[in-house]
């Protein structure tokens, strides 16, 4: 029979002989084979009896029916050898469920009656008839030469490929074995391909599972349709079987029969994928009725790309193990590609620096180590073990499949860099007996099983992160381990093709590492000291970059952090320090050039910054305030004039998701040789002085030594207050615009003050008070009054965080220092003074509510209502801003008498006046008595003149 596209024979009805098994010798009485031309003969037969239509089709030029009948029934009523049967020869295009496309208006159809056509046989064009949509045809891969149905495709991701039984939609051939090889060969760079075969449609598949005949032994009501796996599928022997690789011994991902209901996807592990279709040596076109006349199988091909450097996929198919090191962070999934039963996967996580030379080895860290620098931070989001897609399949036991998390290594790193540890892995494959006895095994001693999640339980989760713009998981969501290594163990009691297991989850590397030494109470605050000596050449720079440890930060569960860094130098040696990589967060701030001073400053929301302080004195509480640094600046460099610098890094509000990516700087110190140091220290004492700050042009280097910073010292317990002849002038205040765009053009100041030079008064706070000067000779009315940090106001939040937080670990514990400083920044010559006066409060006496003065508190100042010393009391000198403590109601000789003195004096004059009064008095009475005896005697009695009476 010669053809030109192909043949469809219909067997409506069909007996021959008996049919007594798929397997072994099934036909006894007789059989029937069917030879194609160009194919080898396969030797498969058929039997028995079947009353409804059977399809084969053939894609041959000819086809070849030998029937033999070995036992002829010698009963009337009961003969084996009867058939009716029909061919067509069908054109390619018309076969559309075979090789795809859009069918065309006219479709054929069987004629075993009389009936009509059921087809419009005109070749005009019908207004009425629906249009189709153009769909693509099947690529159906190249035959293997001398094979019956073997194909192989090739890069699929372009075709749309089609794995198909021989003949379909007809009956499949007996005793056949058929290979699909399905390979990628072009992939992206940096991709790894990975082989799907699946197939969502199920009336696509009708692969025979089952011995039963007819219809009557159906009692699960599922009208046939049911997909059987693995050894189900032994009872008639037609099934498909998958292969995690190009050759069948590879690892068996999936094994199936049956259909009526889609087919799992089964995903290969790399770029190649077997398929193999199998059926019995013998087979009847008798079964039980299906809703579908398909027969054998239609697969779909589809080929996904995941990262080459990725743990999504096992590049070894007999051990899925990965090697996850550094120091970054990311996400682990469950493999993208169908694992079989009882594989157990390793996720090896290892804290470690891999930033030196490529290719060297990773040497791993020891338990003996008892301080490691990284620690794994890992988070499971989700774990969920999904019902078996057969519920004929037995159900795993409790935690059957589960996924373990151990705090340590599972075994000791191999010494390779590569995630997969490819090359060493081959070999300890080759000297193992067993592939699983390369990675299965009990846990070495120093790991401990911390969580095992399953299907039942799940210990701790952090579901939230799952979720866009979430939270960071807490501590109490997730698990830190103790050392720098964490492995995850994946246990699969059942392949994942029938009963996926997926999980997520986020790891992260917490590094430890800072440098320097640490210093004072703080987790984040570190020392640099200089260890040359003067002989022996100078230490080159050493780097160092703010903390990298995730929980120091917002992300970690701290809204704010403050660090110090402290540098110490030799004598004769200053310190440089640069600066770079400055990163505030997105938050909207500038560094731009402050218009009073040859420093940075910080416009906009400082709430990230990295501040540069001198310390001229070394135990002295007082910095000196010079750089803040809240953007990028490119070459930024400091030198300090004294052997002692800190730089603070702060940051407060931080949100969750911010962490050392968002916030921080990289940075180096350098401690660098003076020729000439400065020998006098600008230190002063006392109760009251005056400083004479003066500047010439050009300027000397004993100059260059005087232009460093005064430091005033108060007595313990109090306070200053200095006077300084002149105004205070700001920094001009920088709108959004201007940040935004990052204009900084230098304002003109002339305005504001007739000489460019200033006079920086520092308090102890983050920035100086600039003061514009008036020289002494002009008698000028303003006068700038600064006191001591704490004296009248409650100090700046900002101020308060970055230098002091007792009960913070990460800040300092230390008091407010009381001491002022000022300094000249010149440019023209000019000289001015500065006065300063320690104060004392007062206190409020337990007597009657009356304030008595603590100390020598009898002297006060009511302007500032303060207490001075009492040797400034009334000594020629006015002290304070209205001269109370020389005004004479206070300085009189008189009012200076000892308060016991002038008692006694006041007590003397008391009883002298007494005594005067009563002398007098008796005086009087005396005198008024002797007139009353004169006149009481005659008038012959002599009188005296009043001269002569003494009384």
């Amino acid at each position: 029979m010669k053809l030109h596209d192909g043949s469809v024979v219909l067997f409506d009805s069909f007996t021959l002989g008996r049919f007594t098994s798929f397997t072994e010798d099934g036909c006894p009485d007789g059989y029937m084979q069917i030879q194609e031309a160009s194919r080898p003969q396969v030797g498969g037969s058929w039997c028995g009896t079947s009353w409804g239509p059977s399809i084969y089709y053939s894609e041959t030029k000819s086809i070849t029916l030998i029937i033999r009948l070995l036992h002829l029934s010698k009963e009337q009523n009961n003969y084996n050898f009867d058939f009716r049967m029909a061919y067509k020869v069908l054109r390619r295009e018309y076969a559309t469920v075979r090789y795809g496309g859009s069918p065309p208006l006219e479709r054929p159809f069987f004629k075993l009656r009389p009936v009509p056509y059921l087809v419009n046989i005109s070749r005009g064009e019908d207004m009425n008839t629906p249009k189709t949509t153009k769909t693509t045809e099947y690529y159906l891969g190249d035959l293997i030469s001398g094979t019956y149905c073997s194909r192989i495709f090739s890069d699929c991701d372009r075709k749309n490929c089609r794995l198909q039984s021989p003949n379909f939609p007809g009956v499949y051939p007996r005793n056949l074995t058929c290979y699909y090889a399905v390979r990628q060969h072009e992939v992206p760079q940096g991709k790894h391909a990975l082989i799907v075969v699946k197939q969502p449609n199920g009336q696509l598949v009708s692969i025979r599972s089952q011995k039963a005949l007819y219809a009557a032994q159906q009692e699960r009501g599922n009208n046939g349709r049911e997909l059987k796996f693995w050894q189900q599928c032994d009872e008639v022997q037609d099934y498909v079987t998958v292969y995690d690789g190009y050759t069948t011994r590879d690892p068996v991902i999936l094994r199936f029969c049956g259909g009526g209901v889609s087919v799992p996807e089964a995903i290969s592990s790399g770029p190649e994928l077997l398929v193999e279709f199998t059926t019995s040596p013998f087979g009847t076109f008798l079964q039980p009725a299906t809703s579908q006349s398909l027969h054998g199988f239609q697969l779909e091909i589809e080929v996904r790309f995941v990262d080459q450097q990725s743990p999504t996929y096992a590049k070894n198919k007999r051990a899925c193990e990965f090697w996850i090191r550094g120091t970054g962070r990311g996400t682990l999934e469950h493999p993208q590609h169908s694992l079989p039963p009882n594989t157990t996967c390793l996720y090896h996580m290892q804290g470690i620096d891999t930033s030196g030379p490529s290719g060297r080895n990773i040497i791993y860290r020891r338990p003996s180590f008892s301080a490691p620098r990284f620690k794994v931070w890992f988070s499971v989001l989700k774990f969920y073990v999904t019902n078996a897609l057969n519920p004929n399949l037995p159900e795993d036991e409790y935690c059957g499949s589960h996924l373990n998390i151990w705090d340590g290594p599972m075994r000791i790193s191999p010494g390779c860099s590569d995630i997969f540890c490819d090359k060493e892995r081959s070999v300890q494959m080759s000297r193992a007996t067993s592939p699983q006895s390369v990675i299965v095994g009990r846990p070495p001693t120093n790991a401990t099983l911390v969580a095992r999640f399953c299907r039942e339980r799940a210990p701790r989760t952090c579901e939230h992160a799952l979720l866009r713009r979430s939270r960071a998981c807490t501590k109490t969501e997730s698990f830190l381990s103790k050392g720098d290594s964490l492995t995850l163990e994946l246990k699969l009691t059942q392949g994942t093709a029938l009963k996926p297991v997926y999980f997520k989850a986020l790891y992260e590397f917490v590094d430890l590492h800072q440098d320097g030494e640490p210093w004072g109470r703080g987790s984040c605050s570190r020392k640099f000291a200089s260890r040359s000596f003067p002989e022996a050449p100078p230490d080159p720079p050493i780097t160092f970059s703010s903390p990298r440890d995730v929980f120091l930060y917002g992300r970690g569960g701290n809204r704010n952090i403050s660090c110090t860094y402290r540098f110490e130098a030799n004598p004769g040696e200053v310190i440089r320090l640069r600066v770079w990589g400055v990163r505030s967060g997105g938050r909207l701030c500038r560094s731009v050039h402050s218009a009073h001073s040859p420093w940075y400053r910080c416009a906009g929301e400082v709430t990230a910054a990295v501040r540069i302080f001198d310390k001229p004195w070394r135990d002295a509480g007082l910095r000196i305030p010079r750089d803040c640094l809240c953007s990028d600046v490119g070459d930024y460099e400091f030198t300090s004039i004294a052997t002692v610098a800190e730089l603070k890094f702060d940051v407060v509000n931080m949100s969750a998701t911010d962490d050392f990516r968002s916030f921080g700087f990289e940075a180096s110190v350098e401690f660098v040789r003076l020729d000439l140091g400065c020998e006098t220290t600008h230190r002063v004492y006392g109760a009251s002085g005056e400083l004479r700050l003066s500047s010439s042009s050009p300027m000397s280097e004993a100059e260059r030594c005087e232009r460093r910073p005064w430091v005033i010292d108060p007595s313990p317990g109090r306070y200053l207050y200095l006077q300084i002849r002149g105004s205070i002038i700001r920094e001009p205040e920088l709108d959004n615009f201007t940040l935004l765009n990052n204009i900084t053009v230098a304002p003109d100041m002339r305005h504001l003050c007739r000489t460019p030079n200033r006079i920086a008064v520092y308090t102890g706070g983050l920035t100086p008070t600039f003061i514009c000067p008036e020289p002494q000779e002009e008698q000028m009315e303003d006068m700038v009054e600064v006191f001591s940090e704490g004296w009248s106001k409650e100090v700046d939040p900002l101020t308060r965080h970055v230098f002091a937080s007792p009960s913070a670990s990460d800040q300092f514990s230390l008091d407010w220092t009381r001491a002022l400083s000022a300094e000249l920044i010149a440019v023209e010559p000019g000289s001015y003074y500065v006065s300063w006066l320690e104060l004392s409060r007062r206190h409020a006496s337990s007597h009657g509510g009356v304030f008595v003065l603590s100390g020598e508190c009898e002297y006060r100042c009511p302007s500032l209502d303060a207490c001075i010393s009492g040797a400034l009391w009334c000594d020629g000198v006015a002290h304070c801003p209205r001269g109370e403590d020389e005004r004479l109601a206070h300085c009189s000789a008189l009012l200076r008498v000892p308060a016991h003195y002038a008692a006694a004096l006041l007590a003397l004059t008391v009883l002298a006046a007494a005594a005067v009064i009563t002398a007098a008095r008796s005086c009087r009475r005396r005198r008024s008595a002797l007139q009353q005896r004169l006149k009481s005697l005659s008038s012959d009695t002599a009188i005296f003149d009043e001269k002569e009476v003494i009384c």
